[in-house]
C-alpha cells in the first residue's frame, strides 16, 4: 500500500475513534466527522483508482442513508449515528456492507451490555462520572461507539472497496500463510 493510501486508511479509523469518543462523552456526533469520512473516501478513490464496481458503494451509501433516516425519524437512532453509519458505508461494496452491518450489530450488543453493567455499578457506587449522559439510568446508548468498532473491524478484516492493491493487515497475514 502506498504511503498516501496508508494515511487515508488509518486516518478514517482515527476519525471513527474520535467520533466514538465524542458520542460517549456528549451523546452527539458532530457532522464534521461524517463529512471527513466521506472526503477521505473521495481521496481514497483518487489514491487507489476508481474501479467499475464502485457503483455498489454508492448504492450501499444511498440504502444505508435512507434506512438511517427512517430509524432516526422513528427515534431508534440518533441523527449523528445515522450520518456516521451512512458515511462509513460508502467505503464498502455490497458484500462488504453485509459484513459491516453484522459487525456493527454485534458491537452494538456488546456496547449495550457494557453500558447496562456500567450504569448498575456507577449508580450504587456514586462514582464521580455518573453525571455523564451515557451513564444515566435508562439513558440512550452511545451507538457511535458500536458503529466505530464494527467499522474498524470490517475495514481491517474485509477491507475497503476498491482495494486498489491494498490488503488489510489481517487479510495479508492470512494470505501469506497459505
Amino acid at each position: 500500500m502506498s504511503t498516501s493510501g496508508a494515511i487515508l486508511f488509518y486516518g478514517v479509523q482515527a476519525l471513527l475513534v474520535a467520533a466514538a469518543i465524542q458520542d460517549v462523552l456528549q451523546l452527539r456526533i458532530a457532522n464534521l466527522f461524517s463529512l471527513a469520512v466521506l472526503a477521505l473516501y473521495g481521496a481514497w478513490l483518487v489514491a487507489t483508482g476508481v474501479e467499475p464496481d464502485v457503483w455498489q458503494n454508492l448504492l450501499v451509501f444511498a440504502i444505508v442513508l435512507a434506512a438511517g433516516t427512517f430509524l432516526f425519524s422513528m427515534g431508534w437512532l440518533g441523527g449523528g449515528d445515522a450520518k456516521l453509519l451512512a458515511a462509513i458505508s460508502i467505503w464498502f461494496d455490497a458484500s462488504g456492507a453485509l459484513a459491516l452491518i453484522v459487525s456493527i450489530a454485534v458491537a452494538g450488543g456488546l456496547v449495550a451490555l457494557v453500558f447496562i453493567l456500567l450504569r448498575r455499578v456507577a449508580q450504587p457506587a456514586n462514582i464521580r462520572f455518573v453525571d455523564r449522559p451515557a451513564l444515566k439510568p435508562r439513558g440512550p446508548i452511545p451507538y457511535g461507539l458500536a458503529i466505530a468498532a464494527g467499522a474498524i473491524v470490517c475495514l481491517n478484516g474485509v477491507g475497503p472497496n476498491p482495494q486498489g492493491g491494498f490488503a488489510a493487515p489481517v487479510s495479508a497475514a492470512a494470505s501469506s500463510a497459505g
